[in-house]
């Protein structure tokens, strides 16, 4: 009975020790950024065409792309650029684009999930219309 017990015990142990994984999945973050909207002042297009309601949009494409354009009036007026983006933790964007052939990245602070507040490279945070963009 002692030698029965015994194997009944090593048995439901191994059991365990096979069905135990020492491997934690990081779950996929979920990119809360895709098929969004934004949008901030234009200060460049206000200078050439005049005041009013002249503004970049900034789109979040799937597989991390994105794109601006030039809007006013409610109408697309010329394209911007277009690059690849990287969302850490839901609040840190990083925008990187290519230029004259040299990449360049703008990184952004996402506030309260409706607002992408820039960062300077020195860290300081840029709060103003014409820095930061606004979910729509």
């Amino acid at each position: 009975m002692k030698i029965f017990f015994l194997l009944i015990m090593t048995s439901i142990a191994i059991l365990f020790t096979a069905c135990n994984s020492s491997e934690t999945i990081e779950p996929e973050q979920e990119n809360i950024l895709i098929g969004t909207f934004w949008l901030r002042k234009d200060i460049a297009s206000e200078i050439i065409y005049g005041g009013g309601d002249n503004y970049l949009k900034l789109t979040f494409k799937k597989d991390n792309f994105y794109e601006i354009v030039r809007v006013k009036a409610d109408k697309v007026s010329s394209f911007q650029e277009e690059g690849t983006y990287t969302l850490t933790d839901n609040k840190d964007v990083i925008l990187t684009t290519e230029k004259n052939e040299q990449k360049t990245s703008l990184r952004y602070l996402l506030v309260n999930n409706r607002t992408l507040h820039r960062v300077t490279e020195t860290g300081d945070i840029l709060t103003n219309a014409y820095e930061a963009y606004i979910m729509q």
